[in-house]
């Protein structure tokens, strides 16, 4: 698995701790859909949203843990075709990226 970026930042209120962004490509690397993984104190979204700008659906709901943010990594990303990109508070961030480049 490949981290395309990523970044510790302190959340402010109301914003997630942990935010993961699968980026789904095509062979010329155009960018036609993002999932987007929230991970908040007691609940993680996964919203999804292709090139049409409709406006994100919510795909998913599942308490939250580095355990689950990491299944829903896997069923999303692709490797070496997708970009995974990493943003939130850095010990959620660094449990994470551990758990997911173990794969």
């Amino acid at each position: 698995m490949k981290v395309k970026y990523y970044e510790w930042i302190r959340h402010g209120m109301t914003e997630p701790l942990l935010t993961v962004n699968v980026y789904k490509k095509v062979e010329d690397g155009k960018v036609i859909a993002t999932y987007r993984i929230v991970y908040y104190a007691n609940t993680t979204f996964v919203i999804y949203e292709d090139d049409k700008y409709r406006g994100g659906e919510v795909v998913d709901i599942i308490p939250s843990s580095i355990e689950g943010v990491k299944k829903e990594v896997l069923k999303y990303y692709e490797d070496g075709k997708d970009d995974l990109i990493v943003t939130g508070e850095q010990d959620y961030g660094e449990k994470l990226l551990d758990e997911l480049l173990e794969e």
